[in-house]
């Protein structure tokens, strides 16, 4: 072979980040479930269309300006999402203008409960993201503050209780040569997520996700949200 040059880049990679806030939201978890359900109490048939079926349930937005908990959260976000967007490429200068806002609360409650694959789109929307409150029923962990990355985050579609799933915008030309390759990083189209408390997730809302079903009676609570810019 007598090439002089033979590289391999990454093009168009899509922006994600995560927090683990640990055992130092025990407690703050338990008072945003507690409000979930205080609210859902209130409107059973929930406010907002959900993007699943009816094994699911989903609050109007704004909840941060009702409960003191949501409030609580959304000063944590806005704190932990500035620098993951600065790592992604956002100016300094903007920053300070980047609002997290729109708290809402989810609960998937049985068996076969799900959301359809879908994104957040607004004309001021730039990213989302979703916060757990707790785990699925049935997968705690005694130890928040232990996050082992490759236990939560696998690079291609797995089965898991209320799993969230992530889609590559490019998935279905992808799909097209998954079976030719080894690699999922660059050719899988899908990353799985499991639901663990006090784990954020930012994405930005063009990145299409879904929940896959429950299949037993646990509860999985979340707490999506948008970031917003109010800068031209």
């Amino acid at each position: 072979m007598s090439a002089e040059l033979i590289a391999f880049k990454s093009l168009f990679p899509s922006p994600f980040g995560y927090v683990n806030f640990g055992e130092s939201n025990r407690e703050l978890n338990k008072e945003l479930i507690e409000d979930i359900e205080t609210h859902r109490s209130k409107h059973e048939s929930g406010e907002r269309t959900f993007r699943g079926n009816n094994n699911s349930w989903q609050s109007e937005g704004q909840l941060e300006s009702t409960y003191s908990s949501f409030e609580k959260l959304r000063k944590q976000i806005d704190e932990a999402a500035k620098p993951i967007l600065k790592h992604s490429g956002y100016k300094e200068e903007h920053l300070p203008h980047i609002k997290v806002s729109n708290l809402w609360g989810n609960v998937i409650f049985d068996v076969g409960g799900f959301s359809f694959p879908h994104i957040h789109p607004t004309h001021m929307s730039i990213w989302t993201g979703v916060y757990y409150p707790s785990g699925v029923e049935g997968g705690e962990y005694e130890d928040l503050n232990q996050f082992v990355e490759e236990d939560v985050i696998q690079l291609h579609r797995q089965k898991g209780e209320g799993a969230l799933v992530l889609f590559d915008p490019s998935r279905d030309q992808k799909q097209l040569i998954s079976g030719a390759v080894d690699d999922k990083e660059y050719y899988g189209g899908e990353v799985t997520i499991f639901p663990r408390e006090s784990l954020l997730l930012l994405f930005p809302s063009w990145m299409p996700h879904m929940v896959m079903p429950l299949t037993t009676k646990a509860k999985r609570y979340s707490i999506s949200f948008s970031i917003l810019k109010d800068y031209v």
